[in-house]
C-alpha cells in the first residue's frame, strides 16, 4: 500500500515489515464487511505506519488508502495516537437463561466426572485421584480464561461447580 521504493532506500525493519503485512491483510478483511469505525481505525493506522515508513526512509511516502484508493502524501514525524473504538455498552446480564445453562454444565460435568472415576478406579484403584486431579488442573486454564465471555462464562461456572460436586461426592463414595 506504500509507494514505490527509491534506490539508496534503507532496508525496513523486521517489525515494520510484518505490520505493514497485518495491516494489509486487515485492510483487505475490512473493506469487505468493515463498520465505518473500522475503517476510520484502518486509515489511521495506515497513516501510522506510512509515518513509521518515512521516518526510517527520512522522506516522505505515498499512501494509498484501502478504502478509497486515494493517495496520500505522509510525512516524516505524521503519527499520532490509535482511535479507540467505542465499546458497545453491554446488555443486561441474562440471569435465568445463564444460570439454567450453568447447572445443566454442572449436572453433566459432575456425572460424567463420578461415572468416568468409579470406572476408573474400578480398573485401577485409587490411581483416580492424581487422574482426577489432572483432569481439573487441565481445565482450570480453559475454565479460567472464558469467565468473562459473555456466553461461555454460564458453561465455565457450570463445568467449575460440577467438578467440584463430583469430587464432593468422590470424597464421600470413599468414606461409605
Amino acid at each position: 500500500m506504500l509507494g514505490d521504493r527509491q534506490p539508496g532506500d534503507p532496508p525496513l525493519p523486521v517489525d515494520l515489515q510484518d505490520a505493514l503485512r497485518e495491516w494489509a491483510a486487515f485492510a483487505t478483511a475490512v473493506t469487505r464487511s468493515g463498520r465505518p469505525e473500522e475503517l476510520a481505525v484502518l486509515r489511521r493506522r495506515g497513516r501510522q505506519l506510512a509515518s513509521r515508513a518515512a521516518d526510517v526512509l527520512g522522506r516522505p511516502v505515498e499512501l494509498v488508502d484501502p478504502v478509497t484508493g486515494d493517495v496520500e502524501s505522509v510525512r516524516v514525524g505524521a503519527t499520532g495516537p490509535i482511535p479507540r473504538l467505542d465499546p458497545t455498552p453491554p446488555g443486561p446480564t441474562p440471569w435465568i437463561t445463564g444460570l439454567t445453562v450453568a447447572a445443566f454444565f454442572a449436572v453433566f460435568v459432575a456425572i460424567a466426572d463420578v461415572v468416568l472415576s468409579r470406572s476408573f478406579a474400578e480398573a485401577f484403584g485409587l490411581v483416580w485421584v492424581p487422574a482426577n486431579l489432572l483432569v481439573g488442573l487441565g481445565l482450570s486454564p480453559s475454565l479460567w480464561l472464558v469467565r468473562r465471555t459473555p456466553f461461555w462464562r454460564w458453561p465455565a461456572l457450570g463445568a467449575t461447580v460440577g467438578l467440584g460436586v463430583a469430587w464432593v461426592v468422590l470424597l464421600l463414595g470413599l468414606l461409605g
